[in-house]
């Protein structure tokens, strides 16, 4: 006896699920629905085994292969043009010298084939269909049979006018060899509409097998929600024992998650506090679900991200779907592979998004979002450009931006790429390297700087740059003008108007990317040498507390050439802020800083006074005013609200910048100041020690006058 799975076609209303995939490969309960089958035929001892392909055949061979990791034999057959189902298993017939079983490859059954291939053979039929009896005729194709059972009359989706009989073809069929004569070689084919009618006319025996176990065509999203509810409610069903929740033990699980009875988890699952799956939910391999998300007879396929506080109900997620934060999935509704749902969408009952798709923000969807629909609406945020890694921010994502990066700047530019040395970074870095290549862009790299660092080499040696850093799992890209300024909108748009149509430059010359040869902090040091005079640092006594190494090494060279007494420590916690403030307080130290990871921002103390924020920075506007002789401070426009009485104190006029931080640098450079302290940390603490006794007068002013410390 053998076996033909038929996996050709790819279905129609089960779409967006099986755009990518052929339907057969689509996950149930972790394995592919195919796999039952396989199975299934196995258990009642069909070794021999053929399938029918024709779309995506490369998926099914390339997972089943021969079929020995299941114990049996598996031949593959592909149509090169659809052949219809009777025509596709004609497409076999070297494979069927011998009684064989049809299968659907998308069927979900425990149908004894056993005793169905003994009833084919008690009747001496020649075709044999496996019938179930259901609710709703409707749906199926359905046959009408004697008291023996031989079958009389057939009818495909009737409606209910016309229904004769309740028993429904299951697609499950047992056939002798030369039935395959009647079908003609090469044309299409169909067994419900061509073959079994004119078997039936030439009075071919066939006759009707009631089964009595369970069976399901999935061929929709309800089906294929419903199949799986139906296993745990019925047991027996499939190879799994789902008295109990069956959670992979690769899994972490918070104790804190609500976790349901009737539920299945796969491998390397997250799960984090104050998740609730509840009964019925199927979660594939290497899914994470933020903090508390509510799971209602959800399914979750392979490798998908729920953000936090999340709603799924009665509805599927596709494979390496991201779900950001406080998304909303009503019942039947689909999200298929590969899409990013943003912040507070939400996505009505029935409503299916097609695979690769960006929902911005805030969006409802209530009817479909098909192949074409763009819905991308920008790539850059606020501050270049920003996401989780490997959600957002995929290699795939940063070979593209590399493209449309490359291809917006001249063939001839010189770009500088770098990243903050973290793993992450470094993924995404090289990936965008690889996609500005093709361009034949110039790319020259330094890794391991600072943000601040890079801006000036970028500014003295380079005609743009490229910098990428991260902080946790989120990753920051920012890209950068012959003036290390942010890139103004106009190339923004370019850059974005390129990523979404892929108009990208190509070039047959591929430049291999260079390391500098000069050292970055070396060319930052003769910045600093230029511009600050060495003999006021000498023999200040200063703090320096950083969670960023490059940070502290960094000051422990600038130490060296200024001859500071300098104490380095390495951390950011709220102890070293309290043990630093200690320190300064017993004037142990003539100033003390604590400085971000990024090098752009600090916490200055002196004495008993701790100055941040706002009024650090107008403190910087105004060292900067002197050290460069301005006639006035430069500001951002939001300081208006924060300038009361000190402005008073200071008695100068001020200039103010736009708020983003581009508007704000190009001002400072038009007034020929050669820093951007507001966003060099390491700048700042040089102009503040080398105007030390203006700063701490200054300081002690502002509070006389607030009656309070700062």
């Amino acid at each position: 006896m053998k076996g033909v799975i038929m996996a050709g076609g790819s279905g129609t209303r089960l779409r967006p699920l099986t755009v990518s995939l052929p339907k057969p490969m689509i996950p149930f309960f972790g394995r592919p629905v195919m796999e039952y089958a396989v199975k299934l035929l196995k258990a009642h001892g069909i070794f021999e085994v053929a399938t029918t392909l024709q779309y995506h055949p490369d998926k099914i061979i390339n997972y089943f292969e021969d079929g020995q990791k299941w114990g049996v034999r598996i031949d593959h057959f592909v149509e090169d043009r659809p052949l219809g189902t009777a025509g596709s298993v004609r497409n076999a017939k070297k494979f069927l010298d011998e009684t064989f079983v049809v299968l659907s490859g998308d069927g979900i059954t425990n149908a004894d084939l056993t005793k169905a291939i003994e009833f084919h053979k008690q009747k001496r039929s020649k075709v044999t269909i496996v019938l179930k009896e259901v609710e709703i005729p409707i749906e199926y194709g359905i046959v009408l049979t004697d008291e023996e059972g031989r079958i009389q009359r057939f009818f495909e989706k009737p409606s209910w006018s016309e229904v004769f009989s309740n028993l429904a073809n299951t697609g499950i069929y047992i056939i002798e060899p030369e039935i395959l004569d009647y079908i003609e070689e090469g044309k299409p084919f169909d067994f419900s509409k061509d073959l079994f009618p004119k078997l039936l006319k030439e009075n071919v025996p066939m006759f009707g097998f009631r089964m009595d176990g369970y069976w399901c065509d999935i061929g929709d999203v309800g089906s294929y929600i419903k199949a799986h509810r139906d296993v745990f409610k019925l047991g027996g069903i499939l190879d799994l024992n789902l008295k109990s929740p069956v959670i992979s033990k690769e899994s972490s699980i918070s104790p804190n998650a609500k976790i349901s009875q009737n539920v299945f988890i796969g491998k390397d699952c997250e799960i984090e506090d104050d998740v609730e799956i509840g009964e019925f939910c199927v979660i594939g391999d290497g899914v994470k679900i933020a903090k508390g998300s509510k799971l209602e007879r959800a399914i979750l396929w392979n490798g998908s991200f729920i953000g936090k506080n999340c709603e799924l109900k009665s509805c599927v997620i596709c494979s390496r779907s991201i779900l950001k934060d406080y998304v909303r999935v009503s019942e039947k509704a689909v999200v298929g592979e590969k899409n990013l749902l943003k912040d507070f969408v939400e996505v009505k009952a029935e409503a299916k998004i097609w695979p690769e798709k960006t929902i911005e923000s805030g969006t409802v969807i209530d009817e479909n979002i098909y192949w074409g629909t763009e819905v991308i609406k920008s790539v850059f945020w606020v501050r270049g450009i920003t996401g989780d890694f490997n959600q957002e921010i995929t290699p795939q994502f940063a070979i593209k931006l590399g493209n449309s990066i490359g291809s917006v700047f001249d063939k001839n530019a010189r770009i500088l790429i770098g990243d903050d040395y973290t793993e992450k970074s470094s993924v995404i870095r090289k990936a965008i390297e690889t996609g500005c290549q093709v361009t034949g862009a110039r790319l020259y790299r330094t890794r391991g700087i600072i943000l601040p660092i890079f801006r000036y080499i970028v500014k003295d040696y380079y005609d743009a740059g490229i910098y990428v850093r991260s902080r946790g799992n989120s990753i920051r890209i920012e890209i950068f003008d012959q003036n290390g300024m942010n890139i103004d909108k106009s190339l923004e748009r370019k850059i974005e108007n390129l990523f979404v149509t892929c108009d990208f430059r190509t070039s047959s010359n591929i430049n291999f990317v260079n390391e500098l040869v000069s050292s970055p902090l070396e060319m930052y040091f003769a910045r600093l040498e230029e511009t600050f005079e060495s003999s006021k640092f000498k023999g200040l006594k200063v703090c320096i507390v950083s969670e960023d190494k490059s940070i502290i090494s960094l000051f422990d060279k600038i130490s060296e050439r200024y001859a500071l007494k300098t104490t380095l420590i390495s951390g950011g916690s709220k102890q070293c802020i309290e043990n630093l403030k200690n320190m300064c307080v017993q004037n142990e130290y003539d100033a003390g800083f604590l400085i971000d990871r990024q090098g752009e921002h600090f916490i200055m103390m002196l004495g008993d006074c701790t100055v941040y924020g706002e009024k650090l920075k107008m403190l910087l506007a105004w060292l900067e005013m002197k050290k460069f002789k301005n006639d006035y401070l430069i500001l951002p426009e939001f300081f208006k609200a924060f300038l009361s009485d000190v402005d008073k104190l200071l008695d100068v006029p001020v200039r103010y910048t736009g708020n983003e931080i581009r508007d704000y640098m190009k001002v400072i450079l038009e007034e020929g100041i050669n820093y951007f302290f507001y966003y060099d940390a390491v700048s700042s603490i040089m102009l503040i020690l080398e105007k030390l006794a203006e700063v701490k007068d200054l300081i002690y002013k502002v509070k006389n006058l607030e009656g309070a410390r700062i």
